[in-house]
């Protein structure tokens, strides 16, 4: 599964580029399915910063950055990542608590 959400992070954060860069193309979709991003989903300026926080993340806490790769990319509660890691629930939902303030920190812009 970690596997999985890492994949599904670099998918959405590759299709996210692709779809902005003018010089390959971008403004051409040579698809039927609809390929357009919802209002309500991230600009790729705030995925690319996720993306770097979560490296960066990755690189002080492996464990906690993957906990992010499979609750935001794979969507899996609390609970299932908590059976797949074999810990308890509590834990993991402080670990998810630990992970989202540091990639706050990480993403926040310097004022």
């Amino acid at each position: 599964m970690a596997y999985v959400s890492r994949a599904m992070r670099g998918f959405i954060i590759d299709r996210v580029r692709q779809g902005q860069s003018q010089k390959r193309g971008g403004e051409f979709h040579f698809t039927q399915l609809d390929t357009s991003v919802p209002d309500s989903a991230s600009t790729g300026t705030e995925l690319q910063k996720l993306s770097d926080a979560l490296d960066e993340l990755a690189h002080k806490d492996a464990a906690l950055a993957e906990v992010v790769d499979l609750k935001f990319f794979c969507g899996l509660t609390l609970g299932e990542i908590a059976a797949l890691r074999q810990v308890f629930e509590r834990t993991l939902q402080r670990d998810w608590e630990k992970a989202r303030l540091l990639l706050f920190d990480s993403m926040k812009s310097p004022e």
